[in-house]
């Protein structure tokens, strides 16, 4: 038996009034497709924020909405079925990533074989391949672009059998069983706001992060998109769609009376791309008073300054997270990385480190140019530097990325298209431009963890930051996992 299954959560007016819709996270079991996916469980569980925006969607539209977080509830399939089943869904929703489609696959196929509720998708994996993935019986409808530009009208059109041509970004079969994609809407780039995530339908006192240090824990989102031009990224060049500071701090502080929330994670991949918007957040929060709330967000080196990183500390932030990718300049340059140089990196996280900062960075082993060399620059820059943590991932090429498209143009294969119609493996991953091999750059990612977090220096670090038994815990099976994956030399 599964405890604190979510109630459900409806409006009583709107376009959808009376309408029931299941939104599913499914529990992945793709473990081939992620670097150190062994030890995934670990690393938290964070609230799948995307369900959430399309749950507030939908209940601002009148729809009675059921959320299953399943890997927070350790909910199998067949509960979920189960649950879903006694909520009697008029629709059943999930949200697609292509690395984790065959597991997603396998969830919405049996969803459709016990419910037979229509199954309706979306998220960025719809951008890349809409068509493909409707060849599948078992999805009714799809939508490409944010839930709020379209959701609501297309499962009005469906419910009273209106084209649904004229719904941009939908994506279904014809009278002839032929897939259509209507024309996107394209994303706004002016400040605008989104409903917040439906949090209240989620087990928001279970959700964790393997760095958060206070409960309850929650994630959130700032920006939408991204302008810059990584080559690694499927972000790249996406339209900017900002919040409002006086959303943001909104938000918080809501989190933070209803749900008792004391540490948030801004997920988006520059918080600070807008300087005078960050100190408008920093000015509310410190109006507000919200005693014992700290946050954390993603930061370039080269977007933002010593102006910044003062009035964030002083506004209650408390860990920064930079994509600092490689210790190579050569290999930043080639992936579009573009950043001032690795010097400008390491001054930049001194300054984060001597302000009081947790400074975590993110790094990718395995991108065009890359070597052993390179590699062994990375490592020497990791614990050369004052940095806390890091989180370390062989390079997958993802569809609508750089890296991705030149692949196709010189081999001639879309693999993940194919992986996507009939299941066909994607693995050994194909590389470019690097003499490296999957099995190679698989454990050069564990040898760095192994590097990086088996020292000293990291232990005394780790103690002393631990607030609960459940911390120190967490941190140890994540250090037995990655140990046992490196000794064992079996790393997929």
């Amino acid at each position: 038996m599964v405890a604190s299954v979510p109630s459900n959560g409806s409006a009583s007016e709107g376009p959808l009034a009376g309408l029931r819709v299941a939104l599913v996270f499914p529990i992945f079991l793709d473990v081939e497709l992620a670097s150190h996916q062994d030890n995934a469980r670990f690393l938290g569980s964070i609230p799948p924020l995307s369900l959430g925006y399309v749950a507030s969607v939908l209940k601002g539209a009148g729809a009675d909405v059921l959320v299953l977080d399943c890997p927070t509830l350790n909910m199998p399939l067949s509960r979920a079925v189960e649950v879903s089943r006694a909520f009697a869904p008029d629709y059943v929703g999930f949200t697609l990533a292509t690395v984790d489609w065959l597991s997603s696959l396998a969830w919405m196929q049996r969803f459709h074989a016990d419910l037979g509720a229509p199954i309706v998708v979306g998220g960025i994996h719809m951008e890349c391949y809409p068509k493909e993935t409707l060849t599948h019986r078992c999805i009714e409808l799809g939508l490409v672009g944010h839930a709020d530009q379209g959701l609501v009208d297309m499962l009005v059109a469906h419910q009273e059998g209106t084209d649904l041509r004229q719904i941009p970004g939908a994506v279904f079969r014809d009278e002839d069983g032929n897939v259509v994609v209507s024309e996107a809407v394209d994303r706004p780039t002016a400040e605008g706001d989104m409903p917040w995530p439906a949090r209240e339908l989620m087990p928001y006192d279970k959700h964790f992060s393997i760095v958060s240090t206070e409960s309850n824990f929650t994630a959130a989102m700032s920006n939408f998109g991204c302008p810059y031009r990584c080559e690694f990224c499927i972000l790249r060049g996406d339209a900017l769609r900002q919040r409002t500071a006086l959303s943001i701090v909104d938000e918080m502080e809501y989190c933070y009376r209803e749900f008792g929330i004391r540490e948030i994670d801004f997920f988006d991949p520059v918080f600070t791309m807008r300087k005078d918007r960050v100190l408008a957040i920093c000015d509310e929060l410190e109006r507000r008073k919200l005693k014992g709330l700290i946050w954390s967000i993603r930061a370039r080196t080269d977007a933002l300054d010593q102006t910044l990183l003062d009035r964030m500390w002083e506004a209650g932030c408390r860990r920064i997270c930079y994509g600092i990718e490689s210790g190579s300049n050569e290999v930043l340059r080639r992936v579009d990385k573009r950043m001032k140089s690795t010097d400008h990196i390491g001054e930049v996280i001194k300054a984060t480190k001597k302000r009081g900062y947790e400074v975590l960075a993110f790094v990718m082993i395995g991108n065009p140019l890359e070597d052993r060399r390179t590699v062994g620059m990375t490592r020497r820059m990791l614990t050369s530097l004052p940095i806390d943590l890091v989180q370390i991932a062989s390079l997958f090429p993802l569809p609508k990325t750089p890296i991705y498209e030149e692949i196709v143009r010189r081999t001639g294969v879309d693999y993940w298209q194919q992986h996507i119609l009939d299941g066909s493996p994607v693995h050994p991953v194909v590389r470019l431009d690097t003499s490296l091999t999957d099995d190679e750059i698989n454990q050069l990612v564990t040898e760095t963890y192994m590097h990086f977090y088996f020292r000293p220096s990291f232990a005394r670090f780790a103690l002393s930051r631990a607030k609960q038994p459940a911390q120190i815990r967490r941190g140890l099976e994540a250090a037995v996992g990655i140990s046992k994956t490196f000794v064992g030399g079996a790393f997929v």
